[in-house]
């Protein structure tokens, strides 16, 4: 048998390399292998899925947009209680221009934080999704 000793130089760094890869691949580390238990918050309170005018859309509208642009208030001539209203402004790039705060659109919601990812993402999606009214 060869032990270090007996190896030239570049065996044996080789050969500690190889140990010491292996030493460490078999430790474990400050690592999370599941999603679920990573972003369980996250991914238990942002349904991205079911994504729906009526059940989604409309009411995040409903929270953040309507007292500014609702029936009785339009500010900037935007109104958003109709679903064609907001297809309106889903069509022309305004809607997600306003809600990212994207450069050259006003940041919307106004004198309020920003929506949440998850929110911006849900209006995203029924965007792609050629904005039904459903």
């Amino acid at each position: 048998m060869m032990t270090l000793r007996h190896m030239p130089p570049a065996a044996g760094l080789a050969a500690l390399a190889v140990l010491l890869a292996s030493a460490l691949l078999g430790t474990s580390s400050c690592s999370y292998d599941n999603e679920q238990e990573l972003f369980a918050g996250e991914l238990s309170s942002c349904d991205s899925v079911s994504v729906t005018y009526r059940g989604t859309i409309q009411p995040l509208l409903a929270q953040h947009c309507l007292r500014c642009h609702g029936p009785t208030r339009t500010e900037g001539g935007v109104v958003v209680t109709a679903h064609h209203d907001v297809q309106t402004l889903g069509r022309t790039g305004q809607l997600l221009g306003v809600i990212q705060h994207k450069p050259g659109y006003p940041a919307m919601p106004d004198d309020e934080p920003r929506l949440s990812d998850c929110d911006i993402n849900k209006v995203k999606i029924w965007v792609r999704a050629g904005m039904p009214d459903n």
